[in-house]
């Protein structure tokens, strides 16, 4: 890991707010938090760590400057100090991460590595303030075919390193033919680690222990549903647009990440003679099937999330997986026969660049 994380402790009064305000849209852009005399970009973890601290809303700026809400919040609790995180080395520069009750149990990056080596974590990622990392449940792979594919059960752990929030445990598949991992990223296959004054060891207990029968049938269920549903355009447009606006972002090292989608799901726009698939309710577009099944769309966005993406686009693309498997599909049961599906999706292309880092 390259980054290095810093912690320290401070009042409201400390943080001075940089920003500027476009002449023609009138709205105002933070360029950088002031600290002790150093400038760093807060991240969202930050904003959302301080909206939650101080009980109140990103709202409140559409009426105050960011400067006049944090001289108020100072003002009516002069003595409410709080943790800050930051993160250093990164291509970002320094960053404010988020900022945490004092009394609050933190463990630092050092300590996750140390346990996750000591519990042959794999995929071990890092992106704003959180380690995420895979593991084997304690009643091992439990290998298993859905429609000729073969899986094994896994579970994704994604632990904060800011102090901010709680590690959470969510259930995953690893699909064998392209060594893809789905991530139920839902409420619904989520588990929060109880946390105790020993974080280390509440973490160590839940690496050791950690298995979930029914909720791994649970997600079992809607991976073989998916086989047999077509993929509605709602669903498929769903993802089109999370795969645009990365792609637009670079967030991919192949560039025919939307070439393929569409090669997958057919040129939706041309099946039903639209120039725009927006100029339909979405309700229409819950009836309209696509060229696809749902499995399929499951499978192209964790082969995208897996082997092609940045840990930003990834985790966006693994939470569109989370939300489409845990509700019922638009098109439920209505493809009565699986068919023998694809391996891989994305072409291989040589001049792909390497990964964001």
């Amino acid at each position: 890991m390259r980054w290095n994380f810093e912690y320290g402790y401070a009042r409201v009064s400390d943080f001075r707010v940089e920003a500027e305000r476009d002449e023609k849209s009138g709205r105002v852009a933070v360029t950088g938090i002031q600290l002790n005399g150093e400038t760093m970009r807060p991240t969202r973890r930050f904003w959302k760590s301080m909206f939650m601290r101080f009980g109140f809303s990103e709202s409140v700026f559409r009426y105050f400057d960011h400067g006049e809400v944090f001289q108020r919040i100072s003002e009516k609790a002069p003595n409410d100090t709080v943790r800050f995180c930051l993160e250093r080395g990164g291509a970002k520069g320094t960053r404010l991460l988020s900022v945490s009750n004092p009394k609050r149990p933190v463990i630092t990056h050092e300590e996750v590595q140390g346990l996750l080596e000591h519990y042959s974590g794999k995929d071990i990622k890092y992106t704003e303030g959180v380690i995420t990392s895979t593991h084997r449940p304690r009643s091992g792979d439990c290998d298993f075919e859905i429609g000729g594919d073969k899986f094994k059960h896994r579970f994704v752990m994604e632990t904060p390193i800011d102090g901010f929030s709680q590690p959470k445990i969510y259930l995953s598949f690893l699909r064998m033919l392209c060594s893809n991992g789905a991530i139920g990223y839902s409420r619904a296959f989520r588990s929060d680690i109880s946390l105790g004054k020993d974080m280390g060891h509440c973490i160590s207990r839940a690496l050791e222990s950690y298995d979930n029968g029914e909720g791994y049938a649970g997600l079992r269920q809607r991976f073989a549903s998916s086989q047999t549903s077509w993929a509605s355009l709602n669903e498929c447009n769903k993802l089109y647009k999370l795969l645009f606006k990365s792609d637009r972002a670079k967030g991919f090292n192949r560039p025919t990440v939307l070439t393929d989608f569409h090669r997958l799901t057919g040129q939706m726009n041309q099946l039903y003679g639209l120039t725009n698939l927006d100029a339909l309710s979405e309700k229409r577009l819950r009836v309209l099937p696509a060229k696809c099944r749902v499995y399929d769309l499951v499978n192209f966005a964790s082969e995208i999330a897996t082997h092609h993406a940045d840990e930003s686009s990834s985790r966006t693309l693994q939470a569109y997986i989370g939300s489409l498997i845990s509700d019922e599909y638009d098109m439920e049961g209505t493809a009565v026969e699986a068919p023998e599906f694809a391996d891989f999706f994305v072409s291989k292309d040589d001049s792909s660049v390497a990964l964001l880092n």
